[in-house]
């Protein structure tokens, strides 16, 4: 686990966990699992996906279409 190995390396840190570092740690252990059971086509597919739905909160003076379509169109040759 990347939590102990931190700590373990670091006997001077104070090992605290609460319940907002547990959700964080759950969520990407359970990412980690997701992706390790896709196949690499898939985890292209999720990782575009991701990247679609981050550019919304790129700055309006940023033109995110043409990059929109261009995930776009890799989103659907990995699909089709």
């Amino acid at each position: 686990m990347k939590w102990n190995a931190h700590f373990t390396a670091r006997p001077h840190l104070v090992r605290k966990l609460n319940r907002a570092d547990f959700g964080f740690y759950l969520a990407a252990a359970w990412h980690e699992a997701k992706a390790a059971q896709m196949t690499a086509p898939e985890r292209r597919a999720d990782r575009i996906t991701v990247e679609i739905d981050r550019l919304k909160y790129q700055s309006l003076r940023v033109n995110i279409e043409p990059r929109r379509r261009q995930l776009e169109t890799e989103l659907a040759a990995l699909a089709g």
